[in-house]
């Protein structure tokens, strides 16, 4: 089961959402934090995350590409993979070659994705390419290609953020609609889809 989200577990729907697929289930949790390596204020966030997650009664460990077997994710209940930059996140998980795992933890685990964290688990990042390209500047991020978990569906989050903050936001993304014959579901902080196995659940 996967939670594509766009800022967490922030709204009650969500939240309630996650104690029922957790319920008598899970106890054992990792956060990846791959995507907010560089940012500043890394661990506040850790912190704040772990905190969160532990009022589900989750026991959190941290999991890092390159450093820990990819094996070791399978030994959780419950993935949590952080948000931050989508295509260092990517390059890592090609680098360490780490889709066959994840593939295999969606279907028997629970993933939940955080913004950076979600977009991985569709089939590629073109669209967040086209919108963010400063993004991918660094990185380089040649092969957009994704995990492809999400039957074909496709999200952007932070839709209001994105609404201000990106030219022509709402007109590109219906321009990438027509050309690549996909819906792109947009989703609010405090929103998200649901993913299990072939069924999704749209959480508003």
């Amino acid at each position: 089961m996967i939670f594509l989200t766009s800022n967490g577990l922030t709204s009650l729907n969500l939240i309630n959402e996650f104690k029922t697929a957790i319920k008598d289930k899970a106890d054992k949790c990792c956060i990846v934090p791959t995507a907010m390596e560089k940012d500043k204020n890394i661990d506040l966030w850790l912190s704040e995350t772990k905190s969160e997650l532990s009022t589900y009664s989750l026991t959190c460990d941290y999991f890092y590409f390159g450093i820990d077997s990819n094996e070791k994710l399978l030994e959780y209940d419950v993935i949590y993979i952080c948000g931050g930059n989508v295509f260092y996140l990517m390059q890592k998980i090609k680098e360490t070659h780490s889709e066959e795992i994840l593939k295999k933890a969606a279907n028997e685990k629970i993933i939940v994705g955080v913004s950076a964290g979600s977009l991985i688990m569709q089939k590629d990042l073109i669209l967040i390419k086209e919108l963010i390209p400063r993004m991918n500047k660094r990185v380089k991020l040649k092969d957009l290609t994704a995990l492809n978990l999400t039957n074909n569906i496709e999200h952007l989050p932070h839709k209001t953020r994105y609404t201000n903050t990106i030219d022509a936001f709402e007109k590109r993304v219906k321009t990438y609609e027509k050309k690549s014959g996909n819906n792109v579901i947009c989703l609010e902080d405090g929103q998200g889809i649901i993913i299990n196995g072939k069924n999704h659940k749209l959480i508003i």
